[in-house]
């Protein structure tokens, strides 16, 4: 008996970490909105606002024309746009929580589906959020390992 009970809590433990409250569910959301229409509308300052400030400061330090070739949008004329953020994982640590999404990238002029791979990234407990790619949230220059609480699956 005391095993079950033992398994139990543990189980309801391991759930409870792995999941998001109503409050932050919610500013996820919201940050997620604003980060889908910002990209597939092409609105640049609301986009690199929405990516991690490590990520804006990385390409920012490359130079102008890798900034402005990473973050430009005007070659998106509406063609493609992502869709469908599917959560995949979520790991939290000392108030800092990780979420894997799958988006589906639709090209119209190819007529294709892609999975895309997106993390949204919060320090404060999930009041606010930011957004990273995958290929930039394994980039050791841009967020080092250690901080990286997600692993490649």
């Amino acid at each position: 008996m005391k095993k079950m009970f033992l398994f139990g809590f543990l189980f309801s433990l391991f759930l409870s970490a792995c999941s998001l409250n109503a409050t932050q569910e919610a500013s996820l959301n919201n940050a997620k909105v604003s980060f889908i229409n910002a990209k597939n509308n092409g609105s640049v300052m609301s986009y690199v606002a929405f990516t991690l400030p490590e990520v804006v400061a990385y390409y920012k330090n490359q130079g102008d024309s890798v900034f402005q070739e990473r973050f430009d949008l005007s070659n998106n004329n509406y063609e493609s746009f992502i869709q469908d953020g599917n959560i995949r994982e979520i790991k939290e640590e000392n108030g800092i929580i990780q979420v894997k999404f799958e988006f589906l990238e639709v090209n119209m002029n190819e007529v294709s589906k892609e999975k895309q791979i997106l993390y949204a990234y919060s320090e404060n407990d999930g009041q606010s959020w930011f957004f990273i790619e995958q290929e930039d949230y394994f980039n050791d220059a841009i967020m080092s390992q250690n901080k990286r609480l997600i692993d490649v699956k």
